[in-house]
């Protein structure tokens, strides 16, 4: 096992040295070998401030003490108990999710699971989760893609985790223009009635929903 590790290290650090890690978006050389992006481009990808709501954890301007919901909240509460974004989606984000979903870049879907799972286990139960569950492509969308971006984040995920990873426990029933262009009430229409759960999977169970934007 010593010697394998060696070996992976030695290869490593060779593939280093004919092909330094440059960062993805910029392509400038990177100083750290397990980065994706330079210190420059992650500065530019805005985080979802504090304070939030406690149910879909969208960012609240204003100060307060205690713990809030914010109006669509409110208004509409959502079926699920508690979501949790590390960044507005919005610049640089985007770009870095974009370069992920439609180029492939499996590193970078790697790092975004793991800040993912950093930046949330302060405030979701990660730990007791049972399952872990994409929001599935419409199987037409997969085949034209050839992958499933969401798929790969959850099981990165659930390998973090040390938790199960079940993409057959949802499926997309019919097909959904994306989201990205609509408003949020077309947004609430365009999913309605869109997704059905496969009973003997999700019952009686903590699942954790993995999807690469929340709309």
């Amino acid at each position: 096992m010593l010697c394998c590790h060696f070996c992976m290290q030695t290869v490593r650090g060779l593939i280093n040295l004919l092909y330094p890690p440059a960062c993805f978006r910029c392509h400038r050389r990177l100083r750290a070998h397990s980065g994706v992006f330079c210190a420059s481009c992650e500065a530019g990808m805005p985080r979802t401030a504090r304070p939030w709501c406690v149910r879909c954890g969208v960012s609240i301007p204003g100060a307060f003490d205690a713990a809030m919901a914010c109006a669509a909240c409110r208004n509409r509460p959502p079926a699920f108990e508690a979501a949790r974004s590390p960044w507005q989606y919005t610049g640089m984000l985007r770009e870095a999710i974009h370069l992920f979903k439609y180029h492939h870049q499996w590193r970078i879907g790697r790092w975004l699971a793991e800040e993912m799972v950093a930046s949330s286990s302060s405030d979701l139960p990660l730990r007791d989760m049972e399952l872990v569950v994409p929001v599935p492509l419409h199987w037409l969308k997969g085949r034209l893609k050839g992958f499933a971006p969401v798929t790969d984040l959850a099981r990165a995920v659930a390998a973090m985790l040390k938790a199960p990873c079940e993409p057959s426990a949802l499926r997309r029933r019919r097909w959904t223009a994306t989201q990205t262009a609509l408003s949020s009430q077309a947004r609430w229409r365009n999913v309605r009635q869109a997704f059905v759960a496969e009973p003997r999977a999700v019952r009686h169970r903590t699942v954790l929903l993995i999807d690469d934007v929340l709309t």
